[in-house]
């Protein structure tokens, strides 16, 4: 899907290419782990038994539904390679999270690609695109890289017309950056829709992302083919130890959220203000629709030291960083809307 252009750490940049969290939310979370470092002699709890406990809390469900693993996308890949085991076909929209691509070729199963329609998912055209040969649909809310948000009504209608044979992953990595819109939370769709599947991550709002660990809601027998798929001990101990304590700190966590939110709002009316083309975003990034010079505008931020995400022939990615990241990236596309992109090297 993307494009980096430049350096991966421009000297004195900033990276604005992987939508992470510009600090982690939990300021002493480096405090708080000391003890699970000292016991790194040790294999982790094959079963992450007290983060799966704490998960169904904060959910309010059960305990067979939760499925921890070595982040969001080492699930879905096992979801992917239950679902259609090389065969069948697997419908998603593009542009899109580039792991999809990864991991229905790493299955054996055959991509079914939905343009995009307005920056969103075109529900009308991927419901017809489902076939007997569809085993799986990936849905992501808010999308990547576009941060577009289904509604909760379009969303039901949808998931209802799917068939029950097709295994639906509803992924929602950046769900909380969606707060205060009428996002439906995906926790409370799969107990009345078994055939989906929900994943979570602990790498974006939570800011773990250099720990590797998410988790996905399912039915109990869909949770426990997955569990049986995972490979023990994959989860560490610092990764389990850090995601109960942010989980544990939650109000901490959202109200870093919150701050985020403000800074993708703020940059939004910025660029406006600059004469760009700005997709209102529900996550944490923001979408810049501007076709063929996508990658003229990475190479031009990343001499600038910007790193932002090109997608070729669509449009550029940019996260939201900290506050001084967020500035040099406004005066950087001011500069560019004015010159036309004349950064010195």
């Amino acid at each position: 899907m993307t494009g980096v252009v430049g350096s991966v750490q421009p000297g004195g940049g900033h990276r604005l290419s992987l939508n992470e969290m510009p600090h982690v939310p939990v300021p002493d979370l480096g405090e708080v782990l000391l003890d699970s470092l000292r016991g790194v002699n040790r294999y982790p709890d094959p079963f992450s038994r007290e983060l799966t406990e704490a998960i169904a809390g904060v959910h309010s469900v059960p305990e067979a539904d939760v499925v921890v693993g070595p982040g969001s996308a080492a699930i879905l890949q096992h979801v992917v390679q239950w679902a259609a085991p090389q065969h069948g076909e697997v419908v998603y929209a593009w542009p899109s999270f580039d792991a999809y691509r990864m991991v229905v070729a790493s299955a054996g199963a055959k991509p079914v690609e939905i343009p995009l329609k307005d920056h969103r998912h075109d529900l009308a055209r991927m419901l017809e695109s489902v076939t007997a040969d569809t085993r799986a649909v990936l849905l992501c809310n808010p999308h990547n890289p576009t941060g577009t948000a289904l509604g909760g009504t379009e969303m039901l209608a949808f998931l209802r017309g799917i068939p029950e044979h097709v295994c639906v992953v509803l992924d929602e990595a950046y769900i909380e950056f969606a707060r205060g819109r009428d996002t439906p939370d995906g926790c409370r769709i799969y107990r009345d829709l078994p055939h989906v599947v929900v994943l979570r991550s602990f790498s974006k709002a939570y800011g773990l992302a250099g720990l590797r660990i998410g988790y996905a809601l399912a039915a109990p027998r869909t949770a426990r083919a997955l569990r049986e798929r995972l490979l023990p001990f994959s989860v560490s101990t610092v990764a389990e130890t850090a995601a109960r304590t942010v989980l544990d700190r939650r109000s901490e966590v959202m109200r870093y959220v919150d701050r985020v939110i403000a800074e993708r709002d703020r940059i939004t009316e910025e660029l406006g203000g600059q004469g760009w083309d700005v997709v209102p975003s529900a996550a944490n990034f923001c979408w810049l629709p501007m076709r063929t010079g996508a990658a003229e505008f990475a190479a031009a931020a990343a001499r600038g030291g910007l790193l932002v995400r090109a997608v070729q022939g669509e449009g550029v990615r940019v996260t939201v960083g900290a506050e001084r990241a967020n500035d040099a990236l406004l005066r950087f596309t001011d500069h560019f809307a004015r010159t036309g992109g004349d950064i010195d090297p």
